[in-house]
């Protein structure tokens, strides 16, 4: 079935399949920065959540999956509070507005407390409606300094993809939340802070009252007090979002590079139920004027474990597109 895309004004875009909402992202004057919440996954069920569902006021940030950065020129676009800046949606535009793949850009102005703007930021999301009612999200950035004057992205864990994933999915919950890395690295202990191209989290979740069969080769999960399907969302970093070879630090005497250089990034990864790459986990990166940041990200969801969706084969697919 195909997609189909609509722009709700000053509230949502949203994606639909039928007259289901599969995904959508939020905009608005009293939301801080745009997130994307539903994401569903096979059997239209929910493979992330709005907050920290043991913090909801210190997470509320983690709105489901959202872009932001803790520090731009010393100012928090990640975290919600006084003194944290703002990513305002000044405009969308469709691109692709029904089809497999529907499309929408838009323009953001990354804004600090005192109403300066840092950055100017062209968004293009791109949802394509996968088999099984599976569903992918590209994410394409880009971000140009607004001053003659560079912008520094500072070292830290937080920016710019974050991942809320649903709760029973989480790996402290004890009803077999996995996390999984492309170097077959599990859970935090593996996971936290190691390189990887993909990241991958998957678990049981609820069966949707709305839909009457499982999602094909999963089967339900027996320990589980309600009935509940395995699920995933694997989230993909593009080698081009490394640092570029002028950039990127001198070998060390081992002949190993620093963090982000080499084409994986660092991950912050948590069996409390989130994930993110990080962009700048050592290191710091420099927008110049000349010379804006471009970033490319893409997040599915997928029926069973990630050998069962074959994630690794997804990657590679996706990568060879360029």
């Amino acid at each position: 079935m195909s997609l189909e895309i609509s722009i709700v004004p000053e509230k949502a875009i949203a994606v639909r399949r039928g007259r289901e909402l599969v995904t959508a992202s939020w905009f608005g004057p009293t939301t801080p920065r745009p997130y994307v919440y539903p994401f569903l996954g096979p059997g239209n069920v929910e493979v992330t959540r709005l907050g920290h569902p043991k913090d909801l006021i210190g997470h509320s940030h983690h709105r489901s999956i959202w872009i932001g950065h803790h520090d731009v020129g010393g100012v928090d676009f990640w975290g919600e509070h006084p003194r944290a800046g703002r990513i305002v949606q000044e405009k969308a535009e469709i691109v692709t507005a029904k089809g497999p793949t529907v499309a929408v850009r838009l323009t953001l102005s990354w804004r600090a407390p005192d109403g300066r703007e840092l950055l100017r930021e062209s968004r293009l999301l791109t949802a394509t409606d996968l088999l099984g009612d599976e569903l992918a999200l590209e994410i394409e950035i880009e971000l140009q300094a607004s001053s003659k004057e560079p912008v520094s992205l500072g070292v830290t864990n937080f920016g710019l993809l974050g991942i809320r994933v649903a709760t029973t999915m989480r790996v402290e919950e004890g009803l077999g939340g996995r996390i999984l890395n492309s170097q077959e690295a599990e859970n935090e202990s593996g996971c936290f802070g190691q390189h990887a191209t993909w990241m991958d989290y998957s678990g049981p979740v609820p069966l949707a009252a709305s839909r009457d069969s499982k999602p094909a080769e999963t089967g339900v999960a027996s320990s589980y007090p309600v009935p509940a399907t395995i699920v995933g969302i694997a989230c993909f970093d593009h080698p081009t979002n490394a640092p570029a070879a002028q950039d990127a630090p001198e070998k060390s005497g081992d002949g190993e590079t620093g963090a982000e250089s080499g084409g994986e990034a660092m991950w912050h990864v948590r069996d409390d139920g989130w994930m993110g790459p990080s962009l700048t986990r050592t290191r710091a990166r420099t927008i110049r004027p000349d010379a804006p940041l471009r970033v490319r990200y893409r997040i599915e969801s997928h029926a069973g474990r990630p050998s069962q969706a074959r994630i690794d084969e997804r990657y590679r697919r996706w990568r060879r597109q360029g």
